[in-house]
C-alpha cells in the first residue's frame, strides 16, 4: 500500500490542479466516471442478490463488474480501432 501511495501522490496533485483550472476536463472526466459507477452498482446489486454464498457472489459480481467495464470502455475503443483500419484498407 506504500508503493501505490507514493505513486499516487507523486502525480495526483498535479493532476488536481490542473482540473480545477479546466471546466471542460473536469466534465469530461465526470462523463468517464458515470459509467464506471453504474457498472459498480450493477456488480453491487449481483453481490447482494447472492449475498447468502458469499464466494459465489464475489465472483459473480467480479466477472459482472469486468465484463461491463470492458463494454463500456474497450468496446468504443476497438470499435473506433476497427473503422480506421478499415478505412485504411480502402486507401490502398
Amino acid at each position: 500500500m506504500k508503493a501505490f501511495n507514493a505513486f499516487y501522490y507523486s502525480f495526483s496533485p498535479a493532476v488536481a490542479s490542473t482540473m480545477i483550472q479546466s471546466p471542460i476536463l473536469q466534465e469530461a472526466v465526470k462523463l468517464l466516471l458515470y459509467p464506471l459507477v453504474a457498472v459498480l452498482r450493477s456488480a453491487s446489486t449481483m453481490f447482494n442478490a447472492l449475498a447468502l454464498a458469499p464466494e459465489l457472489a464475489v465472483t459473480v459480481s467480479g466477472l459482472v463488474a469486468s465484463a461491463l467495464i470492458g463494454v463500456m470502455y474497450l468496446s468504443p475503443l476497438a470499435t473506433i480501432a476497427c473503422l480506421r483500419s478499415r478505412r485504411g484498407r480502402r486507401k490502398d
